[in-house]
């Protein structure tokens, strides 16, 4: 059963992932050059951010420690929901 709770953070991990850089590609409709750059930075840093983070899982969930792959799994969904909600803010 949580093996399959990791699985689960893993793949909501992807779908923030993917949010995020739609979202940031979405921003740079109207942007300036300057901006544009910053985005594909921020694009960068985001997907290397869930990339790491379901890497990470499925090499815990390798090691037989279902429990820390699912909450290492969810971290970069929670830290995409996180800087979300502050870029929405502003």
């Amino acid at each position: 059963m949580t093996a399959a709770v990791a699985i689960a953070a893993m793949i909501c991990s992807v779908f923030a992932t993917l949010f995020a850089i739609v979202f940031c590609l979405g921003m740079g409709a109207n942007a300036k050059p300057s901006e544009i750059r910053a985005l594909k930075v921020w694009a960068l840093g985001l997907t290397s951010l869930g990339v790491a983070g379901i890497s990470a899982g499925i090499f815990l969930l390798r090691a037989a420690q279902p429990g820390l792959a699912a909450s290492v799994s969810i971290a970069p969904a929670v830290i995409l929901f996180v800087v979300f909600i502050i870029a929405v803010k502003k």
